[in-house]
């Protein structure tokens, strides 16, 4: 009764798991098609027989004196889920025991033998079994050795068996057949039988191969293996140990066996909260989350535009934060800095350069053009003096940035170049701010362009003259740095 409601419990167990495999398609867990489920297996073990006459010292019987004949088998198995298989096993053994005791042989014409009779058998058996084989923890345990398998198997079948018998008189010394007393009975045909089965396995898989061991308990429906009835026994049973190999055929990367599907879930699960994660962080405190931001490197507190990357206000590729000419005109060359190349040195960037080639020391205007007249002329001097560059401040800045030094320098060349030429210096502002501070504001600006060309370049600062205009000339409504400047004007 116990046996029967093991079984029952297992292939309850086994169905649960059939019915969810069912479903995988359903909810997102690997696919069938997806894996190899074909394998061949070959066993070898030993055998021990539990029937009536087993072999032992006089009248009793011990399992290891039992356990000494081979066992051969072959398994061909299908995966019909991750966790579980069904099989179908061959096997080959033969039975054999030998024992002192009060026999009743069925073909026995005299009736009993008598107390002191000794009896030896020996059969051939072969067996079929289609069996049910579940993988324990191949879904429940997450954590598990992939590579290693626990398993339990029931299944039913027939045998036949072929049994040979020996009766004799015992010889109490020798224990055993007194010579000259045998009898052989052997029967005629072969006898077929049915069976069930059940076994615990294990096995570790090593690419394509596993090996293991399987422990399995054979209850037959017979008491005639050994050709002896007892009164105490109710049928011959037998179990095999055998180690077995399988290989799994197929061309997929995956065998299904070996395979947990829980695991697919579990790592959906965990790259979901990773993205999750990767949405609601923002490394660089940019204001943009990781998950759309293209540059988790931004400093704190720079501008960015949505995508994370740092503000480019002119378009040249070099970021506002790194760019030290954040005016250079669209489409402009420039060099690390976001300044504008400058080929021919003539103060003129390529971009507005329609005299690209110019000698070095020409004066020319503001598209780079050389003056007619020479450099010391009065047309030159006028012309220079109307083209000079500007020079840009950030925000409520009055320090003039390295990016103008060249400019400055600009401004230097052509008042040497004409001793002639005195040069007013006009600081300006944005209108943010109130009006008297703005005018401090430009009159400091000025003041710092005056004092860059006095002391870097030795201009006498009595041809410079400093003015402020504040916020009163504002020459962009719409883009507010191009009027925080200082402009340079020839003054009369």
């Amino acid at each position: 009764m116990k046996l029967k409601n093991l079984l029952l419990a297992f292939a309850f167990v086994a169905f649960g798991n059939m019915v969810m495999a069912q479903g995988s398609g359903t909810y997102g867990l690997p696919k069938k098609k997806d894996f190899d489920r074909l394998s061949l297996g070959l066993g070898l073990g030993v055998n021990w027989f539990q029937g009536d006459v087993q072999s032992g010292s006089e009248n009793n019987s011990g399992i290891w004196d039992n356990i000494k004949n081979p066992v051969l088998g072959l398994k061909v198995g299908y995966q019909i889920s991750h966790s579980v298989q069904l099989n179908l096993r061959g096997q080959y053994t033969k039975f054999s025991g030998d024992k002192r005791d009060r026999i009743n042989y069925p073909n026995a014409v005299t009736g009993p033998i008598k107390t002191s009779g000794f009896v030896e058998f020996e059969s051939q058996i072969m067996q079929g079994t289609f069996n049910l084989n579940y993988t324990f923890g191949n879904i429940s345990f997450l954590q598990r050795n992939k590579r290693f398998h626990m398993y339990g198997e029931i299944g039913a079948g027939f045998f036949t068996f072929a049994t040979k018998v020996d009766l004799s008189d015992y010889d109490s010394d020798k224990k055993g057949a007194v010579p000259g007393t045998t009898v052989e009975i052997v029967d005629h045909s072969p006898v077929m039988e049915g069976l069930v089965a059940a076994g615990l396995g294990f096995k570790y898989q090593i690419k394509r191969f596993d090996v293991g061991m399987l422990f399995t308990f054979h209850k037959t429906l017979t008491d005639n293996i050994d050709q002896v009835y007892k009164e105490d026994t109710e049928s011959d049973n037998f179990s095999y140990v055998t180690a077995n190999v399988n290989y799994t055929f197929g061309k997929k990367s995956a065998m299904m066996e070996w395979v947990n599907p829980m695991e697919v879930v579990y790592s959906d699960m965990a790259d979901l909260k990773d993205k999750m994660d990767v949405m609601s962080g923002d490394k660089d405190k940019d204001g943009v989350s990781d998950l759309f931001d293209k540059d988790n490197s931004t400093s704190e507190g720079v501008k960015v535009y949505g995508d994370g990357t740092s503000v480019d206000s002119d378009g040249d590729g070099i970021a506002d934060t790194k760019d030290t000419d954040p005016f250079s005109a669209k489409g402009a060359k420039v060099d690390a800095s976001g300044v504008e190349t400058d080929t021919d040195g003539d103060g003129v960037p390529d971009s507005r350069d329609l005299e690209p080639g110019t000698a070095k020391g020409n004066l020319v205007n503001f598209q780079g053009v050389s003056l007619a007249g020479g450099p010391n002329s009065a047309s030159a001097s006028a012309s220079a003096a109307a083209w000079l560059p500007s020079v840009y401040f950030d925000v409520d800045k009055s320090a003039v940035k390295k990016v103008y030094h060249d400019r400055l320098n600009t401004v230097a060349r052509v008042m040497k170049s004409n001793p002639s030429l005195n040069i007013k210096v006009v600081g300006n502002t944005d209108a943010d701010a109130g009006e008297q501070y703005n005018e401090k504001l430009g009159l400091r600006r000025a003041e710092a362009c005056r004092d860059h060309l006095v002391k870097v370049y030795g201009i006498d600062a009595a041809r410079l003259t400093v003015e402020t205009k504040g916020e009163v000339e504002q020459m962009a409504t719409k883009n507010k740095p191009m009027n925080r400047r200082v402009d340079f004007l020839p003054n009369k």
